[in-house]
């Protein structure tokens, strides 16, 4: 195994900063902070050069193949549109502040602006956003050795203090917070630390710290982590966007996802109604009669209710994000505990996330439809966020989640039954053999979980043979789903 493929996993912990050292860490931040914009506006500036190239223009328009994304690329680093250009870019802003950020944290944060304005060059994003002073940041290095470094339980950063120097200006010297009875840190400690990363938050008005350490190898294994009697089990997935099916030999089970999120939303709607509303009253004339926002340069004015509503919003996010990924955590773990051949179908989240093209209307009144797809629920539910934590568990084991072709396997239209496939609305939740209705999505994930070696059809054999089993724990399910509160899962079965 070569040093690049080498495992790693990240664990964070809480800094103890001395008060007298806060002023140099905030100095070091805020550095990091102009270091990044300044990043981002050269990158910009590449980019735009290279859009208004002709002969870029020219290249995009012609058909792809090898030679032309060759050529693209070669026109790319005339203009030093790369990861390597940026690096050479910062290194004279680096000399400026030397004194507090490292070459190699430089090369970090140049690296970072020049992937969010590669994703706006190809299309992945519509815009790039500059560090306001109000906006969380981090820093990190590339290794271990100099710099922002971890050494004997302390987060080193800066000059050390030598006898010519005892008290160097910029030196910060802050220990990690690590609680008696955490084994699992313990553990982690153990191992070889790559590089470390310094976060800055703020949470209920007050600013936190946080170090994160990147560590070399397999994270340890907790002592109430359940494990899969026999990793050779099969376990189908169909996930969509807020509800997630599973079927395995011992359990059959339809989950919505992250349902602890669902009262954020609706607060978080009635924050965003309320700034609106304190937004429209004290800038006037930034509004057309209609509502709708004048264009060109405007000049904005909040009140303090707006600001303080913004810092509650914020403080939101944080929350829904951290119970999200706890909530995601916990489902990929009750999924490995059934088994570790995971199967999934190849799902393209972006483009569920896009408005649709064709304009439609609804057949009872006329009335022109919706053009909003799932975007809102994706980006509350983040179902291959999901999906990503199921592969980076499975990776430990040296597995990956197998992913079956979707347009040759069709599982929402196969019937084992016939072998015959069937279109169905996406109002249609249930599939009826003779006297048996299946549930939709349990029934497609009985179909994933059944495919064969190749990932491209659903084995009919062991469809059959699995049959029984599957309509009894999926009977049960559905009387559980029946009696569950949330009204998303009972909707599923209604």
């Amino acid at each position: 195994m070569t040093r690049k493929n080498i495992p790693t996993y990240t664990i964070e912990f809480p800094l103890r900063i001395p008060i007298w050292q806060q002023d140099r860490l905030e100095k070091k931040l805020k550095i990091a902070r102009l270091v990044y914009n300044s990043c981002l506006g050269e990158a910009l500036k590449r980019h735009k050069a290279v859009k208004a190239n002709k002969n870029y223009r020219i290249l995009i328009n012609e058909p792809k193949s090898k030679i032309r994304d060759k050529q693209l690329s070669e026109l790319r680093l005339t203009f030093g549109f790369s990861e390597y250009g940026m690096h050479h870019f910062v290194k004279s802003v680096q000399q400026k502040f030397k004194e507090n950020i490292g070459s190699l944290e430089a090369q970090k944060i140049a690296t970072r602006a020049f992937e969010a304005v590669e994703k706006l060059h190809f299309g992945k994003a519509k815009r790039v956003h500059f560090k306001s002073f109000r906006d969380d940041i981090s820093v990190e290095n590339k290794s271990n050795s100099t710099g922002l470094r971890y050494v004997d339980g302390n987060i080193l950063w800066g000059d050390k203090p030598t006898k010519k120097n005892p008290k160097p200006k910029n030196w910060i010297c802050a220990p990690i917070t690590l609680k008696a009875n955490d084994e699992y840190a313990h553990i982690a400690l153990l191992d070889k630390t790559k590089y470390v990363r310094i976060l800055k938050r703020e949470v209920r008005g007050k600013v936190r710290y946080y170090s994160q350490l990147i560590l070399e190898g397999y994270p340890p294994k907790k002592s109430n982590r359940k494990v899969a009697d026999d990793e050779t089990k099969r376990v189908g997935i169909d996930i969509g966007t807020s509800t997630i099916a599973i079927s395995s030999d011992s359990k059959v089970e339809l989950r919505e996802l992250a349902p602890e999120c669902n009262t954020e939303e609706r607060e978080l709607r009635r924050i965003q109604r309320k700034m609106d509303r304190s937004k429209r009253s004290t800038n006037p004339n930034n509004f057309h009669e209609n509502g709708t926002i004048r264009k060109g340069r405007l000049t904005w004015t909040y009140s303090n209710q707006y600001k303080k509503l913004r810092q509650k919003r914020k403080e939101l996010f944080l929350k829904t994000t951290i119970k999200r990924k706890l909530a995601h955590e916990i489902l990929a773990n009750d999924i490995l505990h059934l088994g570790s051949d995971i199967r999934v179908e190849t799902m393209r989240f972006q483009s569920l996330q896009r408005r649709a093209k064709n304009t439609t209307r609804n057949k009872k009144n006329g009335k022109i439809n919706h053009k909003k797809r799932f975007g809102k629920s994706i980006a509350n539910r983040a179902p291959a966020m999901l999906l990503a934590m199921i592969d980076r568990k499975l990776g430990y084991q040296g597995r990956t989640i197998k992913k079956i072709d979707t347009y040759a396997t069709k599982a929402s239209q196969f019937n084992h039954r016939t072998n015959e496939y069937n279109k169905k609305q996406l109002s249609e939740r249930w599939n009826h053999f003779g006297e048996i209705s299946i549930q939709r999505d349990l029934y497609s994930a009985f179909l994933i979980g059944n495919t064969n070696e190749t990932l491209n059809s659903v084995d009919v054999d062991l469809c059959n043979a699995q049959w029984d089993n599957f309509v009894k724990l999926h009977n049960r399910e559905v009387e559980q789903l029946k009696k569950s509160s949330s009204k998303t899962l009972r909707w599923f079965v209604a």
